[in-house]
């Protein structure tokens, strides 16, 4: 992969490549591991997460909070017992002061917990298991839950109180976040959906047989996939002539798949917390410096991954125990519009109804913090 380097083999050091050898800590540079699926379903996302957390290291002159730091990458190949072992390498060889990266809900699940146990502080920059969180622990993504709740709410005013059937792959994220949407859906108003179709994770290669068992009355499908189930997700529903209306969730069609998927992203709607089209001075910097690098506009990971390091930023800048900083975080202010952190360490941040049109994941709605 691009920016895919030999396990544990990466070193940014002010900006450049430095000698990648396990070495006494130096207590004047801030270590940074990453642990990042750079094999497997989710290495599409690896990339960009990898590829952020650089461009934002280039862009602050090679320091975090005034100190000359480094980025030590790991790969967790997608499976929970490698994320451990990473991370049980990482504070033990490398010292590190802060694990971040972290794609997969099931695998940050294992380096939380063996991070923990170092007392080593971890900022997540994807993965949304529910039960992540609290000491130690901070996360500038999201929750599965609320990923959910916020299509579940937008889909009970728009498309109506009854007739939702959901579907997503049978793991923790998928689980999580259509529980989110009946929650969401039943708070605005919706009726328990009348069908949920779960499909194997990581093994689905045709998502057709599952679209067939959509109930004749249905009036809308919310869907939960990403990565490259996401990409087949959506060519099988273009093609398998389903004319239920689709509501997605932001994985669909977020630019680290959209160039695979083509023509058929084409009018989908999904809800997610981020759209390269948002207005505002930090998304319009940010999208430039991404485009300037990759050629392409950033994706949702893309984004999550700066704002993981502007967050260690921050907490380093307040000197002091960086665990201990990190739990005074203030307002990040970030490309998708400024957000903060709950006491549970999950972000408190405004979510978008994007439609995707012409190359553009236009966004057609806002749902506030204050909705939750």
């Amino acid at each position: 992969m691009k920016y895919a380097l030999l396990a544990l083999a990466a070193v940014l050091a002010a900006g450049c490549g430095g000698a990648a050898t396990p070495r006494a800590a130096d207590e004047s540079v801030l270590t940074v591991g990453a642990i990042i699926s750079q094999t497997g379903v989710y290495a599409a996302l690896g990339d960009d997460m990898e590829a952020a957390m650089r461009l934002y290291l280039d862009e602050h002159g090679g320091k975090l909070g005034g100190r000359a730091a480094r980025l030590v990458v790991a790969d967790d190949a997608g499976a929970p017992e490698t994320g451990q072992q990473k991370a049980r390498q990482l504070t033990a060889e490398h010292q590190v002061a802060v694990i971040t990266g972290l794609v997969a809900s099931p695998v940050a699940v294992a380096v939380a917990k063996e991070a923990t146990a170092q007392q080593v502080p971890v900022v997540i920059a994807n993965a949304g298991a529910d039960a992540l969180g609290g000491p130690g622990v901070f996360r500038v993504s999201y929750t599965n839950y609320a990923h959910g709740f916020a299509a579940g709410l937008y889909a009970a005013r728009t498309y109506g109180k009854d007739g939702a059937v959901l579907m997503g792959a049978d793991y923790s994220a998928g689980a999580e976040t259509l529980n989110g949407f009946a929650e969401g859906y039943a708070k605005g108003g919706g009726a328990k959906p009348i069908k949920r179709i779960l499909t194997p994770f990581g093994k689905t290669r045709d998502f057709r047989p599952y679209l067939s068992q959509i109930p004749e009355e249905a009036a809308f499908l919310y869907v939960f996939y990403a990565g490259g189930e996401a990409i087949t997700f959506a060519r099988d529903f273009s093609r398998s002539g389903a004319k239920v209306k689709l509501l997605a969730c932001q994985n669909i069609t977020d630019e680290d798949v959209l160039q695979a998927i083509g023509q058929d992203a084409e009018g989908i709607v999904s809800v997610g917390l981020y759209s390269p089209a948002l207005d505002n001075p930090e998304n319009q910097a940010f999208t430039a410096k991404w485009r300037a690098r990759t050629g392409k506009n950033p994706s949702v990971v893309a984004v999550q991954s700066w704002d993981a390091m502007s967050l260690i930023d921050q907490a380093a800048a307040r000197g002091g125990r960086l665990a201990d900083a990190l739990e005074r975080a203030g307002e990040i202010r970030s490309p998708r519009g400024a957000f903060t952190l709950d006491r549970r360490h999950n972000p408190v941040q405004s979510w978008y109804v994007r439609e995707y049109t012409d190359g553009v994941n236009k966004v057609i709605a806002t749902i506030a913090p204050s909705a939750f």
